[in-house]
């Protein structure tokens, strides 16, 4: 399992070359998991950037930051999302602009050379550019969620319950309990700011947090968009604070 991060700031994590495509893309990780190799990464890619037609050996999931990203006849730019699974063949990636993007995967992975896909592959859960900025706002899951908070959901794993969807709270929200959940969690704040019982958590923040770990209270003045995933479905337990 991967170590307790609580938390980072992206721009703090080393950069590192990134071996996909064509050169001057880097990477920076900002958690990984040593005997999975899943990892999450912080990456940047050049204006120009290129990959070739192929598969990825891995599920990947990824969420646009900033910049405009072309993959086959597929048009990315800021919000967009995409869940890409092992062995589904994907048309040729070119970077239009300066891109950064969270890069999130179930394993060792690396994009290999194919036009079609690879056998077993499970192209009906494949989602392309999914313009999170477009999806409707819905209550958030989780009873007794205090008001000021809405939620986009942008997949969940059938299987398994695992989820990625992003929270937005508005300004001047707070939550006053201390909350735990049984499954691992880890977000990346968007937008805004988020103080939380570890310190300010601001655009660019990062954290994995292991099953069980108590945390909170929270609140914020500025409000805050903030993505998230569990790796199960997400139960919360609340006590207040001593």
């Amino acid at each position: 399992m991967r170590p307790h991060i609580e938390f980072i700031h992206a721009e703090h994590a080393p950069l590192q070359p990134w071996p996909v495509g064509t050169s001057g893309a880097g990477a920076r990780t900002l958690s990984s998991d040593p005997e999975t190799d899943a990892a999450t990464l912080f990456v940047s890619l050049p204006v120009g950037w290129e990959a070739s037609v192929g598969r990825f050996t891995a599920d990947v999931e990824c969420y646009i930051l900033q910049g405009r990203l072309t993959i086959g006849e597929y048009r990315l730019s800021r919000h967009t999302y995409c869940f890409f699974p092992a062995g589904v063949a994907l048309g040729r990636w070119q970077a239009l602009s300066p891109v950064t993007l969270i890069w999130f995967t179930y394993g060792a992975v690396a994009l290999e050379a194919g036009l079609e896909d690879a056998p077993g592959a499970q192209r009906r859960r494949l989602i392309m550019a999914l313009d999170s900025s477009a999806l409707p706002w819905s209550n958030p899951i989780t009873p007794g969620f205090p008001p000021g908070a809405m939620r986009k959901q942008l997949r969940v794993d059938p299987d398994t319950g695992a989820g990625t969807w992003l929270l937005g709270v508005l300004p001047q929200w707070r939550e006053s309990r201390i909350e735990m959940h049984p499954v691992v969690e880890e977000a990346f704040v968007l937008q805004g700011e988020m103080v939380t019982d570890r310190g300010v958590m601001t655009a660019g923040c990062y954290f994995w947090r292991p099953p069980h770990i108590p945390h909170g209270p929270f609140h914020t003045d500025a409000g805050a968009l903030i993505l998230f995933r569990t790796d199960g479905h997400l139960h919360t337990f609340y006590r207040w604070p001593e």
